[in-house]
């Protein structure tokens, strides 16, 4: 291998990467996301009757470049066409008025929309959000009675059985839901040419309703005034609903639904919020700006690649991140009361919502302050947050919605729980293993290598969560193996690293589909993407394996220039199916990580 080119390549990246420093000495990346935010934020601001026409021209724009040749709207590149997305930029460009429906464009979404069932065949969120706007009848969907909200929390089945993530929409959906709360303006589009199916309920959706609705008065106000304070307790300093975007159009409609006016204090701030979350480069509302995270990972590759933990760099960028450390409880301590927080957010607005990643990440970054209490406060917390199965989770401990994940939702599996993954107990098994100090037969450590070794794909590989997927997964199970100080011999680790070799690009690289995600298998993207190569080059070097499959992989993060699909395809999962990130960051976080660890390899000998 071409040593030159390597630290060519690990110089320009490490320059780009310090290019996006901030005067506050966070990095600044554009977290893009599936096409709702922006949908449905036009509709907000029609609805509410705001004059904020230049953020209506820059959403629209996005949502018409967006749209394919075929008239449809897709979440990755080799997406066939999506039908919720579909809906969803349609319905929000009728609305805001900028386009008409007899456009040659919105006359081959509707063609489309047609040909595949009508609005109604759309995903569980998509309907929510057109029964919020009168095009479908709440009874349609499934319903949660409201009375779920007063259900003790050491019942079988209760309202915090649920993930923190789930909850945050759950709440506002369920006060809309029982209120079957629609609003219509002057601005509403109608979409009857969009109703396939006729509109009738079954006898056990009418008998289920007819039952809700009787149940008495008071507790019906009792259990609506709960989750209103669910809400209203959870509001961040910018008026958000714990930082999301999502959460928070929710949010918003619950408030109406519950007599709110439109300019209310609470309502207008959520808008300001909203706002705030603009990426101005891409014209697109992030569900929740990734500063924290991508402040954290960009701190410690740079230190990986050289840079010193006293280079004002490094220390401007860890000031912003001990600043951004969680001092406040938040839901997750209702399982652990007597923890003190130590956690921190994706984004720089969330005060009360850590997870485990964006910790590790964190401290990680800040290394260099490992006998400080701040970082045992934060180590402590990371700790006390694995699971009983001995697997991490992304926010609170062992919320597995035993019975409420069957319910027939769109994403209930992998939403409602917040189960373990391959990618956050690897990642912090490597941490607690390389940087907390922790020896390999400590109980915190036995019990995370067990999940992960118990929870191996048959063909080698680990599904990961929160990337995309399986390359993401055995990347960071293989690396918290080789961490806890198990050889590239031990069995999982073999087999993991002989599934990264398997799949091998042609010109490489690795690159793996988000359909992954959908269909639960590996299944392969027409080309490469440095994150993904960028992954399983690090796998490999990690655990010393200096194969061909390496040397190609380091090639091809080290080639002249990439295509735009390389680049733009998205790497990061949310909602299977449903919602994935182009994270702006990856295509430099990643790639110089593993050259400079390849580096590292190398001049070891």
């Amino acid at each position: 291998m071409d040593m030159k080119r390597v630290n060519e390549r690990i110089d320009e990246l490490v320059k780009e990467a310090v290019s996006h420093q901030e005067k506050n000495g966070s990095f600044h990346y554009c977290f893009e996301n599936s096409l709702l935010t922006d949908a449905v934020m036009i509709v907000l601001i029609r609805t509410l009757g705001l004059k904020e026409e230049t953020l209506v021209d820059q959403l629209v724009h996005r949502l018409l470049m967006n749209q394919s040749r075929g008239g449809y709207w897709k979440l990755f590149e080799d997406d066939e066409g999506n039908l919720s997305a579909t809906v969803q930029a349609y319905h929000s460009l009728l609305y805001s008025g900028k386009i008409e429906r007899e456009h040659t464009q919105m006359k081959k979404a509707e063609r489309y929309i047609q040909k595949w069932g009508g609005i109604e065949k759309t995903d569980s969120m998509t309907k929510v959000f057109l029964a919020l706007n009168g095009h479908l009848e709440w009874p349609q969907l499934f319903h949660f009675p409201m009375l779920f909200m007063l259900i003790p929390g050491s019942s079988p089945v209760s309202f915090f059985d649920l993930s923190s993530y789930a909850r945050l929409h759950f709440a506002p959906i369920i006060l809309c839901q029982d209120l079957r709360y629609s609003i219509k303006t002057s601005w509403t589009p109608d979409l009857a040419h969009l109703l396939n199916e006729e509109r009738v309920f079954s006898d056990a959706i009418k008998s289920f309703w007819d039952s809700i609705v009787q149940f008495p008065d008071n507790q019906l106000f009792k259990a609506r005034k709960r989750a209103e304070q669910y809400m209203l307790q959870r509001i961040e300093s910018d008026g958000t609903l714990l930082n999301y975007a999502t959460a928070t159009f929710f949010m918003i409609y619950a408030m109406l639904a519950l007599g709110y006016e439109k300019q209310s204090p609470v309502i207008l701030r959520a808008i300001d919020g909203l706002k705030g979350m603009l990426c101005l480069s891409e014209n697109h509302i992030q569900n929740s700006p990734s500063t924290i995270w991508d402040t954290a990972l960009i701190t410690h590759t740079l230190q990986e690649a050289g840079l010193s933990s006293v280079d004002p760099i490094i220390m401007k960028a860890s000031e912003y991140l001990g600043r951004n450390q969680h001092t406040k409880f938040g839901d997750w301590a209702m399982a652990k009361q007597n923890i003190i927080p130590g956690g921190w957010g994706f984004s720089e607005g969330n005060s009360i919502h850590p997870d485990v990643d964006d910790t590790t990440a964190a401290l990680r970054a800040m290394k260099h302050a490992s006998s400080s209490n701040s970082w045992q406060r934060g180590v402590n917390w990371i700790l006390a947050m694995q699971n009983k199965d001995g697997g991490w989770p992304a926010f609170e401990t062992d919320r597995k919605a035993l019975l409420l994940k069957d319910l027939p939702i769109d994403g209930a599996q992998s939403s409602f729980p917040d189960d373990s993954s391959a990618d956050l107990t690897g990642r912090t098994v490597e941490f607690l293993c390389n940087f907390a100090g922790l020896q390999h037969n400590h109980p915190s450590v036995v019990r995370g290598v067990k999940w992960l070794v118990s929870n191996q794909e048959s063909d080698g590989s680990w599904c990961g969560r929160w990337g995309i997927c399986y390359v993401y997964g055995t990347w960071a199970a293989v690396t918290g193996l080789k961490a806890a100080g198990y050889s590239a011999s031990f069995p999982a680790i073999s087999k993991g690293l002989e599934f990264l070799k398997k799949i091998q690009q042609e010109d490489g690289g690795w690159g793996e589909s988000c359909k992954s995600d959908e269909q639960k298998k590996y299944i392969s993207l027409s080309y490469s993407t440095p994150s993904q190569t960028a992954w399983a080059v690090d796998a490999l070097t990690i655990c010393g394996d200096k194969c061909d499959a390496l040397h190609k992989g380091v090639e091809y993060l080290t080639k002249g220039a990439f295509e735009n699909k390389e680049l733009t395809y998205p790497t990061g999962a949310g909602l299977p199916g449903g919602f994935y990130v182009h994270y702006h960051s990856y295509k430099m976080i990643w790639p110089l990580l593993a050259l400079a660890h390849y580096r590292q390899l190398l001049n070891q000998e």
